[in-house]
């Protein structure tokens, strides 16, 4: 098992900052997942892929970091090859279960979608607590499972049969269950060269399909125009023009919630896009816009929302920064620590999501113990 002094050494090379207070002792360290569920697992998790150095298809590590200084407090190794190693923004906040019990993904050779589970040590070969596969679901002849999802108790995924010509379908079966016959939940319409809609599901487990949602406008003395499209009181997709500039919606990003988004620049022209990021919230007919970080060194590239929606973190391209908010009001801005670096083709690791309680393991059946379907 990796060391603390190894690992603080090595994540703090990455993010190009000194650490203080690094010891080599291993007291505490958990041996078991059920001490470390015991312990709890929060703080900042990003997905790192070339940890340590690396190499990004095969050291794919989930580090759970510090969100004050950085520090990392927890790493998770997940199955070699289980991300794309070089794809610059990937929906893994969405391929992780609320408890940290579950990991998701889908590979093409072999098609199929795997679940894979916190192994202790000394199982199947395993050296350290990591996630190693429980169960996969594999698809009829001639279809094509991807873009595996946990929400919940349930676990999402598209399954797309080529020669047919129809839309992929969103599935859904029970985590615990899931191999059983699954829920039809709905058709990726087709859009600009038979493409796929995009799709997402709001906090609530509402299934958005972008192509099927009608877009609404609003327009704000001082707020500039958004245009949006909503499921479930969710903003998904957005695009504000303020002050001659576009900003939208960042792309396979976890939803905010009650009608507010985060908005990236639109980088689509080439030109130099401006700093920060727009936080916006859609308020019946209107919608209030506030900029954040405008004077940072560049456009906000990935964030991770605090659970009660009442902080955010939010990397730039060289460091990340704490942003407080009372009622969606901005009340303080605080760089908090560099950005941290690994082998990908983005060269930061993706941002999961940001934990500050530490979740208690559901009680369910593990998959595969469960049996059947649920129509």
């Amino acid at each position: 098992m990796r060391r603390p002094l190894a690992l603080t050494t090595a994540v703090c090379l990455l993010a190009l900052t000194a650490c203080t207070g690094a010891s080599g002792e291993s007291d505490g360290q958990a041996e078991t997942v059920e001490e470390l569920t015991e312990t709890g697992l929060s703080g900042l998790a990003l997905l790192h892929r070339g940890f340590e150095g690396g190499d990004p298809e095969t050291d794919q590590v989930l580090v759970f970091h510090d969100p004050g200084t950085g520090q990392p407090l927890h790493s998770i190794p997940l199955p070699d090859g289980a991300v794309d190693p070089m794809a610059p923004g990937l929906p893994v906040h969405a391929q992780f279960s609320q408890d940290w019990q579950y990991f998701v993904y889908a590979t093409e050779e072999p098609n199929a979608v795997h679940i894979t589970a916190l192994t202790d040590p000394g199982r199947a070969d395993v050296e350290e607590i990591s996630y190693q596969p429980v169960e996969s679901i594999t698809p009829s002849a001639g279809a094509v499972l991807s873009h595996p999802v946990i929400h919940g108790e349930r676990l999402w995924y598209v399954a797309e049969t080529p020669q047919d010509g129809a839309p992929p379908q969103v599935l859904s079966v029970p985590l615990e269950a899931p191999t059983g016959t699954p829920n039809q939940e709905g058709g990726l319409a087709l859009g600009e060269n038979q493409r796929p809609s995009d799709w997402a599901l709001t906090p609530d487990g509402s299934l958005h399909i972008r192509n099927s949602v009608p877009t609404r406008r609003t327009d704000s003395p001082g707020n500039g125009t958004l245009v949006v499209r909503e499921t479930a009181g969710s903003v998904v997709n957005a695009t504000l023009n303020i002050d001659g500039s576009q900003w939208q919606s960042f792309d396979n990003s976890l939803v905010w919630g009650q009608g507010t988004a985060l908005l990236r620049p639109d980088t689509a022209d080439g030109v130099e896009p401006p700093a920060g990021a727009y936080l916006v919230a859609v308020e019946g007919r209107s919608h209030t816009s506030t900029r954040l970080l405008e004077e940072s060194d560049g456009p906000v590239v990935q964030y991770a929302p605090a659970p009660e929606r009442d902080a955010v973190l939010l990397q730039t391209g060289e460091s990340w920064f704490r942003v407080d908010l009372a009622e969606g009001v901005v009340q303080e801005t605080t760089e908090v620590f560099p950005r941290f670096h690994d082998a990908s083709m983005g060269g930061w690791p993706l941002a999961v999501r940001w934990v500050r309680e530490p979740v208690s393991p559901s009680p369910s059946a593990s998959p595969g113990e469960g049996g059947g379907g649920d129509g």
